[in-house]
């Protein structure tokens, strides 16, 4: 059963749907399948309450928590709502919680008061990415860590950027070539607002690597630009797809946009290698 028309958004990655019903019955496999292949789902024109988000999410990542989330647990993004996330500013490109052992592995956003002209978000995919590499780059790579922190990390343009302060910041070390830990595909692992360093490198030669990196994925030809109204939700793979987006003012077009996420399931002992927390 397919009780929904798709439609690629780019040759690499991303898919719009429309049709869909979350109070309806529809075919989990097809979506888990998209979701997994593609990394970025766009429901268009939903109606749809924190709960069905939730539930959308969770199945599309298999996750297994007899609990759930709570309700209560609703966070916003937005530049009107008091007390919300990222209220201002430009985001750099990044994966949430990029810092963390258990980062989020699936992120979604859906947009509830969106005034035009509403300022889009932006996705690259790391995936591709990582196919896109030069193949002496790649190999060069490929045996190399990086390490990822929730302070800051000042590079680049910092015009209108919106920087946070941490105290006593998490890390943590990966793969720069990182495997997805669902899907078993080679990621291109490091970001412009959370990778601190390449381990084991010289600053001056670790950031000239990393900006080599940069270029090959932020390159604007492979960007995915959502342009929000009312009634959208986007659902994406926060490990294998990175998001970003121009500056938000206070005072500009409203903005409001209820986020849930889920985080990758605590390891087994055996598979802890995969990522390798640091001081």
């Amino acid at each position: 059963m397919r009780d929904f028309e798709v439609r690629d958004l780019t040759p690499e990655f991303g898919v719009q749907i429309t049709g869909f019903d979350p109070q309806a019955p529809f075919d989990c496999e097809t979506l888990r399948d998209l979701f997994d292949r593609r990394g970025v789902l766009v429901f268009r024109d939903l109606s749809i309450s924190h709960a069905q988000q939730v539930e959308l999410c969770t199945m599309l990542i298999r996750a297994e928590d007899e609990s759930g989330p709570r309700l209560e647990d609703t966070f916003y993004i937005s530049n009107r709502r008091p007390k919300s996330a990222a209220p201002y500013g430009r985001l750099q490109f990044h994966s949430d919680t990029m810092w963390s052992s258990q980062p989020f592995e699936v992120l979604s956003l859906y947009a509830l008061d969106v005034e035009q002209p509403a300022v889009p978000t932006t996705f690259v995919s790391a995936i591709a990415a990582w196919t896109r590499l030069p193949a002496g780059l790649r190999e060069r790579v490929r045996a190399l860590d990086a390490l990822h922190t929730a302070g800051e990390v000042q590079r680049g343009d910092l015009t209108d950027v919106l920087v946070s302060t941490v105290e006593r910041p998490p890390c943590t070390t990966t793969p720069i070539g990182h495997r997805h830990p669902r899907t078993g595909e080679t990621i291109l692992y490091v970001c412009e607002q959370m990778t601190k360093a390449v381990v084991g490198l010289e600053p001056g030669e670790s950031e000239r690597l990393l900006e080599e990196l940069f270029a090959i994925l932020y390159d604007p030809s492979h960007h995915l630009d959502h342009h929000w109204r009312n009634g959208d939700l986007v659902v994406w793979d926060n490990v294998a797809v990175q998001h970003g987006r121009p500056n938000v003012d206070t005072g500009g077009p409203a903005r409001t946009l209820r986020k849930f996420a889920h985080p990758i399931p605590p390891l087994d002992r055996d598979e802890r290698p995969t990522y390798r927390a640091s001081a």
